[in-house]
């Protein structure tokens, strides 16, 4: 009977091991998928270190390998002014994580052949028809030229579109910063036509620079589909998904949920962050920015992610086909833009994601073919192919690179990987 036992549970498990890498929040012993308990263990010490230094007010970690959570922890405060403990369902402001959901959600209209990726951007946006490109400058005079070559809307998906985002202090940034497009009172009809206004940093497709590129993104799919771009998100991702935590404002039943966001001050301290960007996220916004303007928790972060490793399917739910999540993933600049900036050694760049090209060029482990994003407030996240693995980490401080927790939380992930 024994013997007959063992051979039921040997051909139990192979059958398991042959289903589909679906993603299990609860956490699975970390052996079973070839990854180190003992090394994983090593991850909530480091992130508590910066919780202690009061560098973190507190973080959330996943690392998820073949479709198994191997580690899920909070820890420290979620608002530590208010000593409210960090926990996994805490709503998170995403920024620019928004970016490859907006993606996916326009990856869905391509695939339907609602557009082509090398379709002029004034095609269907027709206010960005006659933009003007930043040519230097004479004095104080801004010299401007005509575009010389088509702007693509894949040049949106991957920055090189010649937009911008108003971080520096270049001529083309200081417009931005003046432009009524940040002043928070313009207008969801009236966004194209300021954009409009606003001279191109660069011909398009002649360089990479982060932009507004994938808000123009969010634009074009209420065009496409007749819906907001929030209605379009739940429709086609998060319904089927059950991202049940994820959209562009907090509900008040949850508000108590959303984390307080924090700052680095003058004197290099972590502390509350006023007037915060793109709003207070409790209520619905004017404009939803494709580009920076959801929140979500881990969990619903992971289950998006987990759908992209799985090639679009998640629980018999398919959002995209495997060739399309396969195209999103894959480098689309050429050579002469690889790194797409200084501080991305080895890093190409997909659809509104970076993928490493280069790992023995990249200042973290990693594969070649890894891809994720971050966003503003320090979230982060990271696809595996290779490796199957997913990592996630959630905490709310600005600016995002001010500490090193992300390289040190995705190091810690890889050492962990034994088999």
């Amino acid at each position: 009977m024994k013997k007959i036992n063992k051979i039921l549970l040997a051909s139990a498990m192979s059958a398991l091991l042959a289903q589909p890498a679906y993603a299990d929040i609860r956490v699975t012993n970390p052996k079973k998928v070839g990854m180190s308990e003992a090394r994983l263990e090593r991850i909530e010490p480091a992130m508590q270190a910066f919780v202690d230094q009061q560098k973190l007010a507190g973080t959330v970690t996943l690392v998820a390998r073949k479709g198994k959570v191997v580690h899920l922890e909070a820890v420290g405060f979620s608002d530590r002014e208010a000593k409210t403990d960090m926990a996994e369902d805490t709503i998170f402001r995403i920024y620019s994580m928004t970016k490859p959901i907006t993606a996916v959600a326009a990856l869905t209209l391509w695939e339907q052949g609602k557009f082509q990726m090398n379709d002029p951007v004034s095609k269907y946006l027709p206010e960005l028809a006659n933009l003007k490109v930043y040519a230097g400058m004479d004095g104080d005079k801004m010299i401007l030229e005509d575009t010389n070559k088509i702007m693509t809307i894949q040049q949106l998906f991957t920055h090189s579109a010649g937009f911008s985002y108003g971080f520096s202090q270049s001529p083309v940034d200081k417009l931005y910063q003046q432009s009524a497009l940040f002043s928070g009172k313009t207008k969801r009809a009236d966004l194209l036509t300021e954009v409009a206004k606003l001279p191109l940093n660069h011909q398009p497709g002649t360089k990479w620079n982060y932009s507004i590129g994938t808000d123009i993104i969010g634009v074009l799919v209420e065009r496409l589909s007749g819906q907001t771009l929030g209605e379009y998100f739940k429709q086609h991702i998060f319904n089927p998904l059950k991202m049940n935590d994820t959209g562009f404002y907090v509900p008040a039943d949850k508000k108590d949920r959303l984390a307080q966001i924090y700052v680095i001050n003058q004197q290099g301290q972590t502390v509350p962050m006023e007037n915060e960007p793109l709003g207070d996220y409790l209520s619905a916004p004017e404009i939803e920015s494709g580009g920076g303007g959801l929140v979500s928790t881990i969990d619903d972060y992971y289950t998006f992610t987990q759908m992209l490793l799985n090639g679009g399917e998640y629980k018999g739910k398919r959002i995209l086909g495997r060739k399309t999540v396969e195209y999103m993933r894959t480098n689309h600049l050429p050579a002469s833009l690889i790194p797409f900036e200084p501080s991305a050694p080895g890093e190409g760049y997909g659809l509104a994601m970076s993928v490493t090209v280069d790992e023995q060029g990249a200042n973290t482990m990693g594969s070649k073919g890894d891809y994720g994003w971050a966003g503003a407030a320090s979230t982060y996240f990271r696809i595996d192919p290779k490796e199957q693995m997913i990592i996630i980490s959630m905490t709310q401080l600005m600016p995002s690179s001010y500490f090193s927790y992300n390289k040190d939380f995705k190091n810690m992930a890889y050492q962990a990987l034994v088999d």
